[in-house]
C-alpha cells in the first residue's frame, strides 16, 4: 500500500502550484494551503490458496489559504477536482482503482476519503516431494 500512498502524494504535488503535501510525519508550523494524507484503516481477507484482498482507507486532508474568506467554497470546488482526478492512482507503472469515495468538511478542512482495493497473490511454499512408491501387480485365478 507504500506504492498507492506514493501514487496519491505524488498526484497531490502536482495538483496545485504552491500547495504543500505531507504524509502522515506532519511538520509542526506547516503552511496552509496545504494537503495531508493519512491511512486510516486497512484489512485484509483470504479469497481462494494463496489470493488475498488487501483494502487501505485513506483520508486526504486539504487546508484551505487561511486569508481566503471561503474557505467552505475553496474546499467544495477541491473535492469536485478530486472526485474527477482521483478514481485512479498511478505509480512506477501499476494502477490502482480508488472506490468508496467521499467526502466532509469540518471546521473549514476538506477530508476526502477513498479505499483502495489490492489483490495479492501469496508465493508458492516449499513443495513437498513424493516419497518413493513401490507397486506390485498380480492376477487373481
Amino acid at each position: 500500500m507504500e506504492d498507492v500512498k506514493n501514487g496519491i502524494l505524488k498526484y497531490l504535488s502536482t495538483f496545485q502550484t504552491g500547495v504543500k503535501v505531507y504524509d502522515e510525519r506532519i511538520e509542526q508550523g506547516f503552511h496552509e494551503p496545504c494537503f495531508f494524507v493519512l491511512i486510516i484503516d486497512g484489512a485484509q481477507n483470504r479469497e481462494f490458496n494463496r489470493r488475498y484482498m488487501r483494502t487501505d482507507s485513506f483520508d486526504i486532508h486539504y487546508f484551505p489559504d487561511p486569508d481566503n474568506p471561503e474557505k467552505r467554497r475553496e474546499c467544495e470546488a477541491v473535492a469536485d477536482r478530486l472526485y474527477e482526478e482521483m478514481e485512479y492512482i498511478q505509480w512506477e507503472g501499476s494502477l490502482y482503482r480508488a472506490v468508496g469515495l467521499k467526502h466532509q468538511i469540518v471546521d473549514d478542512v476538506l477530508h476526502f476519503f477513498l479505499d483502495v482495493n489490492v489483490h495479492l497473490m501469496r508465493p508458492k511454499g516449499p513443495e513437498t516431494k513424493m516419497r518413493t512408491l513401490k507397486q506390485e501387480a498380480g492376477i487373481r485365478g
